[in-house]
């Protein structure tokens, strides 16, 4: 019996594809990553493994794992809620922030 195929998740047409054939189809500088230095533990990290390892590690994700659409609906989602907010809401924040505030100014 043959080894079960396993299927990756292209990150830019979103499609699942035999993760033999993908990459055979992208080169090895798509994998490759410039050397950086952690911001959270000062770590150097050099390439992709190093990276899932560290952001494991960390808790932490990539901007390179989510796909342009997953921001494109983020930002539509913002656009939203910033638009959906009616003068006297924005009046009333305004009114709070400025008593909030008040102490401060002498």
């Amino acid at each position: 019996m043959a080894g079960k195929k396993t299927y990756i998740q292209d990150p830019e047409s979103g499609k699942f594809i035999e993760k033999s054939i993908f990459y055979a189809n992208h080169s090895a500088s798509v994998h490759t990553i410039k050397p950086f230095v952690s911001p959270l533990d000062r770590t150097v990290i050099s390439d992709p493994a190093q990276l899932r390892a560290h952001n494991l590690k960390h808790g932490v994700t990539d901007r390179r794992d989510y796909g342009e659409s997953w921001f494109e609906s983020k930002r539509g989602e913002l656009e939203q809620k910033r638009q959906s907010l009616d003068k006297g809401s924005k009046r009333d924040r305004i009114e709070i922030l400025k008593r909030a505030t008040e102490h401060v100014r002498t």
